[in-house]
């Protein structure tokens, strides 16, 4: 795989830009058609004109690393595309996880396959009748949707 670096300011100078800073950008070779020489520039690889934040860049990545993570705890393993859904539906308003095919939700209340309502088990009696709302909430607009369009 081949890369192509293009250097360029853009945005203008902001105040709370630092003023050497540049936007890099790489660019797939096999994407570029075609391109024309307009000038001779300054060297983009020229290290005394060229900064680049390797603290910021690291962050960066741990930032990434760590989204990459808790977006793969979300993602049940060995369960069904309903349960899935079920599971995205309890998890924009009630802190879930995944246990094996389990659903826990609030660290305290189970829901056990088939995910229906009387599979929900333990907590308060408030929290666990809001987890059955819920779950038979997103599973009448799972039916409305139909088979195979989860």
């Amino acid at each position: 795989m081949q890369f192509s670096l293009k250097r360029s300011q853009e945005g203008g100078s902001s105040k709370a830009a630092a003023p050497n800073r540049r936007n890099v950008r790489l660019i797939k070779a096999n994407y570029i058609k075609e391109f024309t020489v307009i000038g001779k520039g300054e060297d983009p690889l020229d290290l005394n004109n060229c900064y680049i934040d390797l603290g910021l860049i690291n962050a960066r990545e741990e930032a990434a690393l760590r989204q990459a993570e808790n977006e793969a705890e979300r993602i049940g393993v060995g369960v069904t595309a309903e349960a899935q859904s079920i599971f995205d539906a309890l998890s924009k308003t009630l802190p879930v996880r995944w246990e094996k095919t389990d659903i826990v939700v609030m660290n305290e209340i189970r829901v056990c396959s088939p995910y229906l309502p009387e599979n929900v088990s333990g907590g308060a009696p408030a929290a666990n009748e809001r987890v059955k709302k819920v779950l038979d909430s997103e599973r009448k607009r799972l039916q409305a949707r139909g088979p195979g369009q989860l």
